[in-house]
This record gives C-alpha cells, sequence and structure tokens, in this order.
C-alpha cells in the first residue's frame, strides 16, 4: 500500500460541458498522469471518477473540480462526483471556474482577456481574465469580476468588448463584434485543466462550502 508521502496526485474533474467532461490524474509537475477512456467518460462522471478511484486512489491526495458555469446537470454531476471523491478519500477540495480553465488555454500576459464558452441556445458565458502573479507557476489566469451570461437576443456588452483579446467561442449563432482578436488555444482543454490544477490552488475551507456558478446575467443587479 502506498504511503502517505506518495498521495501526489490530483483528482480533477470537469464536467462543465455535458457531451465532453474531463476526469484526469495529475501529477506535482502539472503531468496527465490518467484520462478517462472516451467510452466512460461520456457522459457519466460518477462512473468515471469511480474507474479513477479503483486504480489509483492510493496516489491521490486532493481532489479539483469545476463548479461551472456550463451544462446545469454535467457541473452537478461534476460537483457530486468531486464532493464524493474528496470524503471517500478524507482529502482536500478545491473548486475552479470552467472559464478559468478556458483561459488556461493560452499562456498569462500582461494585457486581461475576456474567456467565452458556449451557454446552449444562443447565449455565451463571458468572464473577465488577468493574470494574477506570485504563484508556483510563471503565473496563471484568475477571475477579474464574476462570470456573466449573455442571452440570445442581448446585445454585446460594451465592457467585454473593451477587453479586445478572446479566447475561447461564443457559441452557435453569436459573432463576435467586429475589431476583437480571438486568440488561438495552445493547449486543449485537458492540458487546460492539468495546467490550471499545478498553480498551486487553495482548498476550500469545507466540504460543506461546495457551491456550483451558474453565471450572473448580464445586464443583473
Amino acid at each position: 500500500m502506498a504511503s502517505q508521502a506518495a498521495k501526489d496526485w490530483v483528482l480533477a474533474i470537469d464536467g462543465s460541458q455535458r457531451d465532453d467532461p474531463l476526469v484526469i490524474l495529475v501529477s506535482t509537475g502539472g503531468e496527465v498522469t490518467w484520462s478517462a477512456p472516451s467510452q466512460v467518460a461520456a457522459p457519466v462522471l460518477v462512473g468515471t471518477v469511480r474507474a479513477a478511484l479503483l486504480g489509483y486512489r492510493d496516489r491521490v491526495g486532493s481532489v479539483v473540480a469545476v463548479r461551472g458555469p456550463g451544462s446545469y446537470m454535467g457541473v452537478r454531476s461534476g460537483l457530486a462526483a468531486g464532493l464524493g471523491a474528496a470524503q471517500s478519500l478524507g482529502c482536500p477540495l478545491v473548486l475552479v471556474g470552467s472559464l478559468e480553465v478556458v483561459a488556461a488555454q493560452v499562456d498569462p500576459s500582461e494585457e486581461g482577456v475576456l474567456a467565452l464558452a458556449d451557454a446552449g441556445r444562443g447565449g455565451t458565458f463571458g468572464q473577465e481574465m488577468v493574470r494574477e502573479l506570485g504563484s508556483r507557476t510563471t503565473g496563471r489566469w484568475q477571475a477579474g469580476g464574476c462570470a456573466r451570461l449573455l442571452g440570445r437576443e442581448s446585445p454585446w456588452p460594451d465592457a467585454w468588448a473593451e477587453l479586445g483579446l478572446v479566447v475561447g467561442a461564443p457559441g452557435a449563432g453569436r459573432q463576435l463584434p467586429e475589431g476583437t482578436n480571438s486568440i488561438s488555444p495552445m493547449r486543449d482543454r485537458q492540458m487546460a485543466l492539468a495546467w490550471v490544477v499545478s498553480a498551486g490552488l487553495v482548498p476550500i475551507s469545507g466540504y460543506d462550502q461546495v457551491t456550483a456558478d451558474y453565471a450572473e446575467p448580464v445586464g443583473a443587479r
């Protein structure tokens, strides 16, 4: 049986995209040491997490779960699976935003970016991201504001247009404003999630602090 000191892998779960959930194991150096086979991963997250723990529970020392925004059922399933895994292992649990993972597809820079994701039904999730300094890596993106939900009929917010740099996609039927520069990803979602996980995240203070982020509608007070 592995010693407590050997529990240096992180179990990371992202159910925000219901048709493309991610369940991976990440080493302290940010290497993906295990990822769910496609025939297991879509779309049942709980069974996928169980498969990871059956083979590697003696190596898992913490759990990271994506809290949203994203698919309602996907986010809830991912949080439930992450909470169950952390409780069964008695280990720390960290929550991260899905748009932080989107932003991690590109390297942090001095300029802020707008991270976007398809919200379905013509909607768009968006969140301003700024570079965090002082992390254990060369830097990572952190939220510069809350995640917002832009409805299908809503105009592009002025605050979003001011950023100019975008990573991610606004979703079907939505065009980016003229003059907006879309950044080509350097990493796929799996590698972006591993990048976030390896940045030295702070666990939540207790399992009862698990909450989902459903995004605030644009224009809401």
